[in-house]
């Protein structure tokens, strides 16, 4: 996972450098990003001010299972996001 981390920070690095745009909008940053990965991407570009930030979903989703106990993963799924945590605080990445 380390190497993921490490990998995954070169080319957000990257990004950044060559696109101001990627700058100022985590939008932006995360479809350069998943672009330069080689994913295909295509958002509309008069869109993607419409479109909800990722992290806003994500947080909501963690509130919803966290704090409220509802719609909870499956237990493999738990245990996965429980061994990712462990690993992140191992390599002080977030942490």
């Amino acid at each position: 996972m380390q190497e993921e981390i490490k990998k995954l920070q070169y080319v957000i690095e990257e990004v950044l450098s060559e696109d101001k745009r990627a700058r100022n909008s985590d939008k932006w940053l995360l479809i350069q990003v998943l672009r330069r990965m080689g994913f295909k991407i295509y958002v509309d570009y008069n869109d993607l001010d419409q479109m909800p930030c990722f992290e806003s979903i994500g947080r909501i989703r963690r509130k919803i299972q966290n704090e409220q106990g509802k719609y909870l993963p499956e237990d493999e799924v738990k245990k996965g996001r429980k061994e990712n945590e462990k690993e992140m605080k191992e390599i002080n990445v977030w942490y």
